[in-house]
């Protein structure tokens, strides 16, 4: 039920907007995600900051991530995700669209449902051997926000691991200061593939620094659905 996965749901004061807000990062309903040829995990911790619940996400040569599931999520209700993120140590300057350089010291990834009747029959097979691979069925198609200071804000490009994943650069802010984001999933999923966006999977938070092999440390805070 969405009630398992949702901290609160509110309608702002006078706007009429709704919001549907996540639990902390790291607590309860978070479970990892790890990637099956990667040997080193990001280490993942809840905190506190000026009293508010943070994760810290520590990548050194590693790369996993932490995922909630996001059922029953109406993208037509409540499209906008707003989160607030920091970097106190980010990766140096790499080639962000090639394998070697696809490491990012924070990303949210937003994964959407695969639907096969929209898939060539070579894909839906694919899927199926790489289900059997990670033990579980795979989503779809996926957006990824990063922080990154090697693409201009606002650029997108696809993943160099996965044709139907796309990058969103939201630029690199100051080091060690949190910054508040915004993004409308469903305009960006709409220029991104030119269709309208399956259901939500899962949302994932995500600290990697594997194919460089580099070091990276980043927070995360305040995960949720709005209308606006």
């Amino acid at each position: 039920m969405l009630a398992t996965w949702l901290l609160a749901t509110a309608l702002a004061a006078g706007a009429g907007a709704e919001s549907l807000l996540l639990p902390p990062p790291g607590g309860p309903g978070w479970r990892p995600l790890v990637f099956p040829r990667v040997e080193k995990q990001t280490e993942y911790e809840s905190a506190e900051f000026e009293g508010a619940p943070v994760l810290r996400a520590h990548a050194r040569c590693s790369a996993s991530a932490l995922l909630h599931a996001a059922p029953g999520l109406d993208l037509d209700q409540t499209p906008v995700l707003h989160w607030r993120w920091r970097v106190d140590r980010d990766l140096g300057p790499r080639d962000a669209r090639a394998k070697s350089g696809d490491d990012y010291a924070a990303r949210v990834y937003v994964a959407f449902r695969f639907e096969p009747e929209r898939a060539s029959r070579y894909e839906r097979l694919k899927r199926g051997a790489l289900a059997l691979l990670y033990g579980a069925e795979l989503p779809g198609s996926a957006l990824n926000y990063v922080w990154t200071a090697n693409e201009p804000k606002g650029s997108a490009w696809p993943s160099p691991y996965a044709a139907d994943s796309r990058l969103i650069s939201l630029g690199a802010g100051p080091l060690g200061v949190f910054r508040a984001e915004s993004v409308d999933l469903r305009a960006d999923y709409r220029r991104s593939f030119a269709s309208e966006p399956p259901p939500v999977e899962f949302v994932a938070l995500m600290s990697d620094a594997d194919d460089g092999c580099g070091e990276a440390l980043a927070w995360f805070a305040d995960l949720r659905f709005a209308s606006e």
